[in-house]
């Protein structure tokens, strides 16, 4: 009965055309739209199964870009380089262009070579435009200087799964259960202005308990200084490092290999950070700072608890990179071991380049024993390390070459460097070469490859190119060798491979586009069989899977956005037959006022088994990562209603469900489910002044 329901809302509400909508709403969505387009591109085949990174992190970070423009007329380099779709060409055109003539209007932007009307569209979300100075004098003359652009946020979060799961039923007090209740709680404060940015954000997950009115299992917080002088960032509490191209220090996602071509390999140097997500890894607790214009200088301390397994006296395994505590035994790992963390940075800027060198030292106070896997023999062991990196980025005319060279404190090092070429104004090429030794251990990392997070044991040779045809036809690729010199996980030998996709984007009009991605990827892997004498021995195979997507996106009417998509998928793991996957879905927008937007999706999907499962970036609350991994056969279908009732208040709320057709149960252990549905549901606030 539910379903049926579902789908008859749906439908109704695709045929609800009967309120005009104001044109402030329609410029509005059309910003969102880009925003979310952009974090699709970056994440749309993030696969949680094969990363421990969290992209909340990286999803807020856009989010908050959009939220605050970035001023074209005083944007650093850097700066603008953070823009999605933005390259350094670009970035230094327009950073010579506002010396000559400072931009008036965001439109102005179509005078600077390379910059056409699609071009500003992408990058139209995260700009602004305001004035070239402000006097250092108004820091003690004018009051407001410090509140100047004040927002005020706070957001109350709360997300559940419906169906009641194993952990949550367990009787027997002997048993391993959830000790708390099945609901996420997510809540935020946040003050921000020009100078100034104060945050306190705290979680519970699901299974967790919340001990009294402040006992939240995590608690993130900082105050933070920017932009006054030659103080770049100073931050007193919670912050990130996102230093050079990310083989030194990295706390957190990059764009990696996806549609975005002309950035794939190359990371854009945010420095110092507040942090604010509920991300309960990467992320340092005490003091940093930037100060400096041409020469700048990094500084940083963290002291912060970590939880670990024990294994004995005062051994423990690396810290754990997601750490929950829902049952007795991961409560009593929380926060059981402590790291120590300082360093600092130097980097020389030019308008020929930039060089930089970073450097730092951790120290525990328990011993880091490394796994007993073959892949894990060089993973560090011990009660300290640390890691020295230098970095550059040259501008050589047209021509930009970037590269990082990083050393660890065992001897082990990495490194990574590419060109960025443009051929013309319509065409873009890069190449990026990457090594990291078996027994490089950047702990702290997350440089560019075929496996994501820490950098080591990888050899790779990336090669992208762009072109834009017409103002309407756009056209990429890219080509990725890679190999691993020694064992990763689930290998038992050195292994390599080669990844490679297609894209084709065509715009018919402001309001219709299309787009044909075609990826393919293979890597070679150990399965096992049996010999002659019925022993277990391990042959080398290939694990394959590729993909044909095709998406239409459509504005049928001035308040209903249309979506489609199809996807065919093949793939195998090594010494198995070939799978066969497929997803189809029809997503839509409806403004129905301008206080009020529905999203929504009804998905099919049918493959043979989590080999060739399908993805599906989905439309989710503010600052929710929604990527869901679907196999087997079944349908899954959401709803998603905004709705702002006064320009200080923001509501949302979600229901998603998703049906198997061949299950009786959901998930397995203590996230269990009976039955063949697995339902969500969240709802938010979020208060702005």
């Amino acid at each position: 009965m539910v379903r049926e329901r579902i789908s008859i809302v749906l439908c109704i509400a695709g045929c609800l055309l009967l309120i005009a909508m104001p044109a402030a709403a329609q410029v509005a969505d059309t910003l969102q739209h880009q925003v979310e387009e952009d974090i699709e591109r970056a994440l749309e085949d993030f696969d949680d199964e094969e990363t421990d990174l969290d992209p909340e992190e990286f999803v807020q970070y856009l989010q908050d870009l959009a939220a605050n423009p970035l001023n074209i007329n005083r944007a650093t380099f850097d700066e603008l380089e953070q823009i999605p779709g933005m390259n350094s060409r670009l970035a230094r055109a327009i950073i010579e262009h506002r010396r000559q003539q400072p931009f008036e209007s965001v439109d102005d932007l179509t005078d600077v070579q390379g910059i056409g009307p699609a071009t500003l569209d992408r990058f139209r979300p995260y700009i602004r435009v305001g004035g070239t100075a402000e006097l250092f004098r108004d820091m003690i003359t004018t009051p407001r200087y410090w509140v100047q652009n004040s927002r005020f946020e706070v957001i109350t979060r709360y997300q559940s799964i419906l169906e009641d799961q194993a952990g949550y039923i367990v009787e027997d007090p002997d048993q391993t259960r959830y000790l708390g209740d099945q609901g996420r709680y997510y809540q935020r404060f946040n003050y921000r202005s020009n100078y100034l940015s104060l945050n306190l954000t705290q979680t519970k997950n699901a299974g967790e308990q919340i001990e009294g009115s402040t006992g939240f299992p995590f608690t993130s917080g900082h105050f933070s200084v920017r932009n006054v002088g030659l103080i770049q960032q100073i931050v007193i509490g919670d912050f990130g490092l996102f230093f050079g191209q990310g083989l030194t220090l990295w706390t957190g996602m990059a764009f990696g290999k996806g549609r975005e071509i002309r950035r794939a390999a190359y990371r854009t140097e945010r420095g110092v950070r507040p942090f604010q997500s509920s991300d309960r890894f990467n992320y340092q607790r005490g003091a940093a700072f930037t100060i400096g214009e041409t020469l700048q200088l990094s500084g940083f301390y963290s002291n912060r608890p970590h939880s670990a397994s024990i294994i004995e006296g005062d051994s423990v395994r690396f810290p754990t990179r997601a750490p929950q505590f829902r049952t007795t035994s991961e409560l009593d790992r929380k926060n059981n071991i402590n790291k120590e963390l300082y360093g600092g940075r130097l980097l020389f800027r030019s308008d020929y380049g930039q060089i930089g060198v970073t450097g730092y030292r951790t120290e525990f106070d328990h011993y880091i024993v490394r796994g007993g896997g073959l892949h894990q023999q060089y993973d560090f062991e011990g009660y300290s390390t640390s890691g020295l990196g230098a970095d550059f980025r040259l501008f050589l005319g047209d021509l930009i070459w970037f590269g990082e060279f990083s050393r660890s404190e065992n001897g082990g090092w990495g490194m990574v460097s590419g060109l960025d070429y443009p051929l013309g104004d319509q065409t873009d090429i890069s190449f990026a070469y990457r090594n990291y030794q078996q027994d490089f251990q950047s702990i702290f990392g997350s440089g560019f490859g075929e496996v994501s997070g820490q950098p080591g044991n990888e050899e790779g040779l990336y090669a992208g190119i762009s072109h834009d045809a017409t103002d309407n036809l756009s056209f990429s690729a890219y080509f990725d060798r890679f190999r691993f010199p020694g064992p990763r996980f689930g290998t038992r030998s050195p292994t390599e491979g080669y990844d490679w996709l297609g894209l084709v984007e065509y715009q018919f009009s402001r309001n219709k586009e299309v787009y044909v991605l075609v990826r393919n990827r293979i890597r070679e892997n150990d399965y096992a069989v049996q010999d002659d004498l019925g022993r277990t021995v391990y042959v080398m195979g290939e694990d394959q899977r590729g993909s044909i997507r095709t998406q239409f996106d459509y504005q049928v009417h001035p308040r209903l956005r249309l979506r489609s998509r199809v996807e065919f998928l093949r793939a195998k793991d090594a010494g198995a037959d070939f799978e066969t996957g497929m997803l189809l879905f029809q997503d839509f927008r409806w403004l129905a006022t301008e206080d009020l937007r529905v999203d929504a999706r009804i998905t099919m999907f049918q493959t043979e088994s989590f080999t060739s499962r399908v993805f599906q970036f989905e439309n989710d609350l503010l600052y929710v990562m929604a990527n869901p991994a679907l196999f087997d056969r079944g349908q899954r279908q959401y709803i998603l209603v905004r709705y702002q009732p006064f320009d200080f208040l923001d509501l949302y709320a979600k229901y998603g469900i998703t049906y198997y057709e061949n299950r009786q149960t959901v998930g397995s252990g203590l996230d269990e489910s009976i039955g063949n549905t697995r339902s969500n549901f969240g709802v938010q606030a979020r208060i702005q002044f």
